[in-house]
């Protein structure tokens, strides 16, 4: 029997090549949480997300500078 699925939405199964050092700890960190690596990477990829800055906040001081160049 699987773990529950925490979730109601649709999953979408994708590949992620990790060189082999990190995919132990990621094993090992699962393991030692008794939690799935699929989880340990949707909770890191989703706090990553949530503390990435906007493309408008990145863009912003580069589309500053460059009005600033064009204009005479």
């Amino acid at each position: 029997m699987g773990r529950p699925r925490i979730g109601e939405e649709g999953r979408i199964a994708t590949a992620v090549r990790l060189p082999a050092s990190l995919h132990h700890r990621l094993h090992a960190a699962a393991r030692d949480r008794d939690v799935s690596a699929n989880l340990l990477i949707t909770s890191a990829v989703t706090a990553y997300l949530d503390r990435l800055p906007s493309v408008d906040a990145t863009l912003a001081p580069e589309r500053r500078r460059t009005a600033r160049s064009s204009t005479p």
